[in-house]
């Protein structure tokens, strides 16, 4: 279905959106698996066009040029192509396409843990390189990487925070699966090293009383239940952190560096279910909601599922539908149609009725009110960072801190001269990282000629030693031809 360009900017705040079933979505006769489901790059295909597929078998296997994970497939059935094709968030992924058979026959060569807490920490940080788990709150960083890369961990912090308003997702997965999600954070702190976790979740959750009672049950002292208080934006990794710890992490650097590990609770129970059952990452929990649908509803439905089958599950579009939205009303992303594959970095798809969607309201000079400073979460000075923007000053820029911008649109929810402020911050932070990008490739490239010109150097001045001090056999003469030889094939 494809749906009007409305803008985004809502007539008034959305209603809270916990406490919806859980539904699960049927296996599709379809999946689409984008290879790029993850920052950094993505998973290069080992399977091919006619290939027989497991549900959980590897069908693209993490990439050797850095940052990667493994990608594997939600059902049994045969590839049918793998191709290019548009995913949420915008522009497209490689994805492989698999007819699925309706059998649903599991691949078995993931070993499963009778007692998980017994496994060596080296032991766990290897096995969840295969697993396809990445930061399931969005930031879709991998997780085994988070674990090698960090030392001297002292605490986990397990973020059940949904800021965003009528998204439920993980509410849903601590009513249902606490106990699991209890035992992946002991499985993480085993693998990290970490001494406590403190486990976030909102104080008005309808998921708080169960996480407690499955806290209890574990007898851990190093578990405990934090509620806080249900504001947007206080499920933010940074604001989390402050209101939990007091700690700040310091502009451009990650909570490992003072000592933290952050992860959605989503996340950890996919954890635990690789470590004790063997299963990848296939499948997640997403909200359907907005008062564009005729049912909202929680679904549990494998990655690689279409969108518009998922709207299925909440009964189908209500006639007033205008606008359907992957993420929140505030921070999601508008898409032009539903045909589109679940990712492993959709939470919620929300479809506004026209009665949400404010008129589209043509930009007025700001007029230095100060609203969008007020409510700015991280306290930054937007009216500065939009006299930046507009003049692309990437000096004053990085100056007045746009890197800790979260993108959480209260700016413009609150700006009565209607700038996008939100859309002109995150063009001006892809400039910054491309920018960042040019530069590192030129001082590679300089780094690559400077080393260049020492060899050749070198070999001139080896050459002249030669030419001044010939050899006196002719077993000297064979050796040093040889090594001539040798330096030209290098």
């Amino acid at each position: 279905m494809a749906l009007p360009d409305w803008g985004i900017r809502f007539a008034r705040p959305a209603a809270e959106g916990g406490g919806l079933p859980l539904v699960d979505a049927p296996v599709p006769a379809e999946l689409s698996v984008a290879l790029d489901q993850n920052v950094g790059f993505p998973a290069v295909p080992v399977v091919g066009t006619g290939d027989k597929v497991l549900k959980g078998q590897p069908i693209g296997a993490a990439s050797d040029r850095g940052l990667s994970v493994w990608v594997h497939s939600p059902s049994s059935g045969q590839v049918q192509c793998i191709e290019p094709r548009p995913v949420p968030g915008g522009g497209s992924s490689t994805c492989i396409v698999i007819e699925t058979d309706g059998q649903d026959q599991p691949w078995s060569d993931y070993p499963a843990n009778g007692d998980p807490l017994s496994v060596s920490a080296e032991n766990l940080r290897s096995m969840l390189t295969h697993a396809g788990i990445v930061g399931l709150g969005g930031a879709l960083f991998p997780t085994w990487h988070k674990l090698i890369a960090a030392s001297q961990l002292h605490t986990l912090i397990l973020n059940g925070v949904e800021c965003e308003p009528h998204i439920s997702c993980d509410d849903a997965l601590m009513q249902n699966e606490a106990t699991n999600i209890v035992m992946g954070a002991q499985i993480m702190l085993r693998a990290s090293g970490a001494e406590r976790c403190l486990i976030a979740i909102k104080a008005n959750s309808p998921a708080l009383e169960g996480m407690q009672a499955a806290v209890e049950e574990a007898a851990d002292d190093r578990l405990s239940i934090n509620p806080v208080a249900p504001v947007y934006p206080a499920g933010d990794e940074s604001q989390l952190i402050r209101l939990l710890t007091g700690q700040e992490v310091p502009l451009g650097a990650v909570p490992a560096e003072i000592g933290l590990l952050c992860q959605n609770v989503a996340t950890i129970s996919a954890v635990a279910d690789f470590v004790c059952a063997g299963e990848p990452l296939i499948e997640r929990i997403v909200t359907i909601g907005g008062r564009g649908v005729n049912r909202a509803v929680n679904v549990r439905a494998r990655i690689g599922t279409s969108i518009d089958q998922l709207i299925d599950c909440a009964d189908g579009y209500a006639p007033d539908a205008k606008r359907l939205i992957v993420g929140g009303p505030m921070m999601g992303v508008a898409l032009p149609d539903d045909g589109r594959p679940l990712t492993k970095a959709c939470n919620s798809l929300y479809v506004a009725a026209a009665d949400e969607l404010a008129p589209a309201r043509q930009p007025m000079p700001c007029i230095r009110c100060g609203d969008c400073a007020a409510v700015c979460p991280v306290t930054l000075t937007p009216q500065a960072l939009l006299v930046a923007t507009t003049a692309n000053d990437s000096d004053q820029l990085q100056e007045l801190g746009i890197d800790a911008c979260m993108e959480c649109g209260a700016c413009d929810y609150v700006c009565p001269s209607h700038i996008p402020l939100t859309l002109s911050f995150r063009k001006a932070k892809q400039m910054l990282t491309a920018q960042r990008f040019e530069q590192q490739r030129a001082e590679l490239a300089e780094q690559r000629f400077v080393a260049k010109e020492e060899r050749v150097e070198q070999r001139a001045k080896q050459q002249q030693t030669e030419l001044e001090d010939p050899p006196k056999s002719m077993a000297d003469a064979k050796a040093a031809l040889e090594a001539l030889l040798k330096r030209k094939d290098q």
